[in-house]
This record gives structure tokens, C-alpha cells and sequence, in this order.
């Protein structure tokens, strides 16, 4: 790009130089000097350079603060004994010690003690998130109160900050497709111009007979065509749009994504941990309170999800010790025995059948229609005797009506694609008012759902990246929600590092608008050389004797240049929420 500004300036400097020292080489008229035009020219140019380097500094901001927060000491336990050591040197297994002010080195689970955290360097979230005994742990965190052991469960270099950074650098040096384009059009374009500027020295010389605004339009044609603004229209918006997705909580793996965003027609979401919590919840239940105790023990004794919601939500029940006899029964529930050998059941329907128990029909009716809620009932037996019932769901989120309206107010198909049943997916559907909804789908036929929308147009997938992984990968944008430490597992164009469906439709805004800002920018760029370039030869002098000088054919480039790069730093100030 530099080259034809390296050769117009070149040309104006020797031509000055040889009018001044060696005036007899040149007639009278032609003894002009133009070494301010020289200087002006490249100052322009390092003016336009610096303040795309500002640019790019602001717009990888968010990387700056990474770095910042990466932590590089640590201190870790060997024999009882505290010893710091570089972060990167971190091992699997490792006991970390961390201390009020201290950053989390890496992933870890808590062994010991509590500690509150901040996390919005990596997640955007803004308050402190309590870190106790069991709970993971992420990189980058900050220990703002508090005492707590933790167990490494990644080493230093697999660490989450250090993939985010990773998958940002890259996000942030590729080049889609558009601007591909752009960088072909320059290969063709610089020697283009140079041919158009012999030309135009040959028109002047030949056709007009003046060599000295053969000169001066030759040299302002090479000037003003440096394609600076075409070459600086995609790169800097990338380098915003990366950054600016980072800050808000969105990992951009796949800058291609900006090109897809306006040919996506389908938005398909996983139902459970995406649309749904994921996870089971009691949400009533029909029992003598003087029993809670009792399932209390049972369910302790159970690392089954069901077990785990029902003894959550019994957290505030005393526990007593009168079980006995305690067995699993794979599928259907839990057996166990207390006082006077009665015999309790805490299952479903197919456990109170193996035991000849029948339920009333008012039981029954409920039931079924709990089913085609997706909801599960958890009977009690005592005795030979239904007691009663626990009904468990995985609640929809929060947000995910709002942004099931907005995407379908904005033109786009809105469905999911579950592998939970066909009762519990149709609830959804029917709650949220999808347009598609696919259940009992194994993972590998997701893939194959997302192959058939393509035939009709785009697709973008939202899942959790577990068994979603087809899917996402299939998906023309493939969308991970951050769950645990299977970042670099993941194999979507986009990740999600908070957990709040709201961030899909600043993304989808996001995407929009830097399209937008990459179409005007080169859009500029070319409009800018179209009309720039005759100007520069001389178009305008036979009707109003205007000639453009050198020197502001360098101010008009650096200004082409200096417009690219302040509209794509609106990407930084516009509100996506």
C-alpha cells in the first residue's frame, strides 16, 4: 500500500532537489520546488498511521486488561508448606492457596474454606460470586475476600483466561471472507494505478504539452489512490468488533460470522441448560411435613439428579436416622424400610406398580397432565399407601420468552431441538410460542435436523456445548453457552461466557451493525478512488482550471483513511443491549 505514496513523494523530493541544484537540467517555468509537498504528504500519512494505531489500541483494549489479570505468581501447598511459583507452571492436581487480592492461576475446584470472587474481567458478571467447598473456580478471578484451598483441574497453560486471550488473538488476526476480497482488489489495484499514472503523465505531456502538470497530476494520482482506506476497512472493525464482543461476556472464535449474521434465517436452541436452567427443581409438593424428615435421609443417601433437587429443596428439614435397608432401583426410584419394617417407596409410577400399588384416579389425571408439562412427579409410598408427591422441573429461563419474541418480531424461525421428551419439549414450544420444536433426538440427528433447515436457508445453533457439538459445528453459526471447563472443546464460532440468553440478541446487534460499518467502510474506499482518482489527473481543469496539487491529494488520503477508522470505532460506543 505504501508503495505508491513511496513513489509519488520520491518523485516530488528528486524533481525538487534537481530544480534546486542543478537548475539548468529544467527550462525557467519548470523550476518549481516541492519538497513542502514531500513532507506535508508523509506527515499526513503518519498522522492517518497514528491514529489508526490509537484505534487499534482502544479496540484491543479488553486484551490489555486480560493480560493485566493473568496472573504470573502463585502460591501453591507441597508438605504443609507455602511456596510461589510461576502460574504457568502449574500442574493437574495442584493445592492452590488464595488469599484477599490474590487472581485465580487457573481452574480449580475449592477444597477448603470460602472466598468471594470477582469475575467481570472474564464474564462481564459485576458482583462478587461466592466460591465454597465444591464449586468450581475460573482463571482470571479476583480474590476480593477471604481464605480458601483449591485443587487445580487444569495446568497452567490450559488455564480459561489463557484460552479466551488465545481464541481473541486469533479471532482478531482472521480475515473473512469480504475482506479476501478486498485484499484481491489491492493486488490488482496498486499496479493499476500505476499504469493509469503513466498515463495520465502522457495525456499532460503529449495531448497538452506541459510537462510540469504532467508531473504534478501523475504524482497526485499515485498519492491519492494509496488504497490505505481499503486496506485499514475490515481490519479495524474486526479488531473492534472482537474486543467489544469480549468486554460484554462473547468470545468471537470465527470472525466469518460478521459476513453470515444477515443470511440467517433459522435460530435453533438446545432445550435443556440453554432454554431451560438445566437443571431439576422442586416446584411443589403434597406431603405430611412429619415424613420430610425421612425423605430427607433417603434422598441423602442418592447422587441422582432427582435425589439431589428434592434434597435441596429439603436443605431446611432436620434428618433422622430410622432408615434402613436402602436400595437403588435403576429407573424407577429408591426402596427403603423404617420402623415396624414399613416399607417406603420413592419413585415413579412404574416402582408403585412393581409393588402392586395403584394411584387414585384424581392422581392419575394430575399426573398426565404434569407429563405433557414436562414436569416429574416423585411419588411417596408408606406402608402399602400413596402418601403423597414431589413435582420437579427444569424451569424455562428467566429471559428466554423476551428473546424468543424479539427474534421472531425481527423475521428469523424460531425452534428447538432436544434430546428430553416429546411432552416436555412440545410444553416449551407451545410456552414460549416457537415456530419448530424437534424431541427425542439423539445427538448425532441433530445434526442432521440442522443439514434440512439449510436447504431452505442459514442457520445459527445455540447449545451447551456438551452434547450439542455436532449441531454447533453444522450450524452455519454455531453458538456455545460457557459451561465449566469445556472452552477448548468447544466447537462453535461463538461462545457465550455468561449464562444469560439476553447476550444472543446483542450479538445478533452486534453482528449487524459491524457488517454495517465493514460495507461502509469499503464502500467508502472504493466510492473514495472512484471520484478521487480523475480529480487527481485533471478532470476538473478544462472546464474550471482546477488542478489538484500533490499536497492535498496526501491530506484527502489521510483523510479517507482517518474516516474508515472513526467509523469503526463506533462499534465501541453503540448500545447493543
Amino acid at each position: 500500500m505504501n508503495l505508491l505514496v513511496v513513489i509519488g513523494t520520491s518523485v516530488a523530493y528528486f524533481y525538487s532537489f534537481f530544480a534546486l541544484f542543478f537548475p539548468n537540467l529544467f527550462p525557467e517555468n519548470m523550476r518549481n520546488l516541492y519538497f513542502e509537498s514531500s513532507v506535508a504528504i508523509i506527515t499526513f500519512l503518519l498522522i492517518g498511521k497514528y491514529l489508526e494505531e490509537k484505534a487499534r489500541n482502544k479496540a484491543s483494549s479488553f486484551i490489555r486488561k486480560l493480560l493485566e489479570i493473568k496472573p504470573k505468581k502463585a502460591t501453591i501447598l507441597i508438605d504443609g508448606k507455602e511456596i510461589e511459583i510461576d502460574a504457568d507452571n502449574i500442574v493437574y492436581g495442584d493445592l492452590i492457596i488464595l488469599k484477599e487480592g490474590d487472581k485465580v492461576p487457573v481452574d480449580a475446584i475449592v477444597v477448603d474454606g470460602k472466598c468471594e470472587l470477582d469475575n467481570s474481567a472474564i464474564t462481564g458478571e459485576s458482583l462478587p460470586v461466592l466460591a465454597e467447598k465444591g464449586n468450581k473456580i475460573f482463571s482470571g478471578g479476583v480474590v476480593k475476600s477471604g481464605y480458601c484451598k483449591a485443587k487445580a483441574i487444569t495446568s497452567g497453560k490450559e488455564a480459561t483466561i489463557n484460552q479466551i486471550i488465545n481464541y481473541i488473538l486469533k479471532a482478531q488476526s482472521q480475515k473473512p471472507k469480504i475482506s479476501k476480497l478486498a485484499d484481491k482488489i489491492v493486488y490488482y489495484f496498486v499496479p493499476s494505478i500505476l499504469i493509469i499514472s503513466i498515463l495520465v503523465f502522457n495525456i499532460w505531456y503529449i495531448f497538452a504539452d506541459n510537462l510540469q502538470n504532467a508531473i504534478l497530476a501523475s504524482i497526485s494520482v499515485l498519492i491519492i489512490a494509496c488504497p490505505c482506506a481499503l486496506g485499514l476497512a475490515t481490519p479495524i472493525a474486526i479488531v473492534s468488533v472482537v474486543g467489544r464482543s469480549a468486554k460484554d461476556g462473547i468470545l468471537l472464535k470465527n470472525s466469518d460470522v460478521i459476513e453470515i449474521i444477515n443470511k440467517i434465517k433459522y435460530v435453533v436452541f438446545d432445550k435443556t441448560g440453554t432454554i431451560t436452567e438445566g437443571k431439576l427443581k422442586v416446584s411443589s409438593y403434597k406431603l405430611d411435613k412429619n415424613i420430610l424428615p425421612i425423605v430427607k435421609e433417603i434422598v441423602s443417601k442418592s447422587s441422582h439428579p432427582v435425589s439431589k433437587a428434592i434434597l435441596e429443596f429439603l436443605e431446611n428439614t432436620n434428618q433422622t436416622n430410622l432408615v434402613e435397608n436402602f436400595k437403588i432401583e435403576t429407573g424407577k426410584g429408591i426402596t427403603a424400610s423404617i420402623s415396624n419394617n414399613k416399607k417406603v417407596l420413592l419413585g415413579n409410577e412404574r416402582l408403585l406398580k412393581d409393588y402392586n400399588l395403584e394411584l387414585t384416579e384424581d392422581l392419575k389425571n394430575n399426573k398426565e397432565k404434569l407429563s405433557k408439562e414436562g414436569k416429574l412427579v416423585v411419588f411417596l409410598a408408606i406402608n402399602n399407601k400413596v402418601d403423597g408427591y414431589f413435582i420437579l422441573e427444569d424451569k424455562i429461563k428467566p429471559d428466554a420468552k423476551k428473546l424468543i419474541n424479539w427474534l421472531k418480531n425481527n423475521g428469523f424461525k424460531v425452534g428447538i431441538v432436544s434430546g428430553d421428551t416429546k411432552n416436555a419439549v412440545e410444553f416449551v414450544k407451545n410456552s414460549l410460542n416457537l415456530d419448530f420444536a424437534y424431541g427425542e433426538i439423539l445427538p448425532k440427528e441433530k445434526g442432521e435436523i440442522i443439514k434440512e433447515l439449510q436447504k431452505n436457508g442459514s442457520v445459527m445453533f445455540i447449545g451447551d456445548g456438551i452434547n450439542d457439538a455436532v449441531a454447533i459445528k453444522l450450524a452455519d453459526i454455531g453458538i456455545a453457552v460457557y459451561k465449566g471447563t469445556d472452552l477448548a472443546k468447544e466447537a462453535g464460532d461463538v461462545v457465550l461466557l455468561i449464562d444469560k440468553l439476553s447476550l444472543v440478541k446483542e450479538l445478533i446487534l452486534l453482528l449487524k451493525f459491524s457488517n454495517k460499518v465493514v460495507k461502509q467502510n469499503l464502500l467508502w474506499a472504493y466510492l473514495y478512488n472512484i471520484i478521487g482518482i480523475p480529480v487527481a489527473g485533471g478532470a476538473l481543469y478544462p472546464f474550471f482550471g482546477i488542478l489538484l496539487k500533490p499536497i492535498f491529494a496526501g491530506l484527502a488520503m489521510a483523510f479517507s483513511s482517518i474516516s474508515v477508522v472513526l467509523n469503526a470505532l463506533r462499534i465501541h460506543i453503540k448500545d447493543f443491549k
